[in-house]
């Protein structure tokens, strides 16, 4: 029994270097995808004036958060958005949830156990900027849309995405045991390859549209990056 115990806890360590280890080539990856966007999107002041209303979007949030009885409510929404995420995923991972509670002293999802999906729903808070990623899909419509819309759309995804950024800062800590749970590397890779990712999509998006900045993040680029590493 000890022995298969030994070779068990063994298994576990080699599978966790392992995902680190593809982690760690993703996230390299991804460093050079990040290169080529902002060359991409840098490469013409007429390119750059593109991300004005992103831009706008992204400070009036944090110039609304200095406000004092917004700022109270603001944390509010980041407990709230902390704990929604977990609860999608483990909605999606087709957990049960017996309870979602978030309030001032205590916030936490109580959902069943399940043999898949952990990683996901642990990490998801720190990966997904959920209300930025539901924004994206508005794009479509604004072929049939006024100017104004697309201002106010994009306005919204910067908006939006400096809300996720401030939740991350805010709360993503080496001692949280969301981050414990799975293994700290393994974490820390898996939630900077997201924001990698995260960022370029949303720095594409009012340049590209959603459709190519998908393409040049998910595929372009990386072919880009690994033929780069190749020769």
């Amino acid at each position: 029994m000890k022995s298969e115990g030994g070779i068990k806890k063994t298994l576990g360590v080699i599978g966790y270097v392992l995902a680190c280890l593809i982690l760690a080539v993703l996230v390299a990856i991804s460093i050079g995808v990040l290169i080529e966007t902002i060359k991409l999107e840098t490469i013409s002041p007429e390119r750059i004036l593109l991300h004005r209303n992103l831009l706008l979007g992204f400070v009036a949030f944090f110039a609304l958060f200095l406000i004092p009885r917004v700022q109270s409510n603001v944390r509010w929404l980041m407990k709230f958005s902390h704990e929604f995420t977990h609860l999608l995923f483990a909605i999606l991972f087709f957990r049960k949830i017996n309870r979602f509670k978030v309030d001032d002293t205590d916030s936490y999802v109580s959902y069943s156990s399940g043999w898949f999906g952990y990683h996901a729903i642990t990490l998801s808070p720190y990966c997904i900027p959920i209300f930025t990623l539901a924004l994206l899909p508005w794009r479509f419509t604004t072929v049939a849309r006024s100017f104004v819309y697309l201002i106010g759309i994009d306005a919204l995804i910067g908006f939006t995405y400096a809300f996720h950024i401030c939740c991350w800062a805010k709360q993503i800590r080496l001692s949280q045991t969301d981050l414990i749970g799975p293994g700290k590397v393994k974490s820390i890779l898996c939630i900077i390859l997201f924001q990698i990712i995260n960022f370029c999509l949303v720095a594409m998006t009012p340049s590209s549209g959603v459709m190519l900045a998908i393409q040049r993040v998910f595929v372009d680029f990386p072919t880009t990056v690994v033929s780069l590493f190749l020769h």
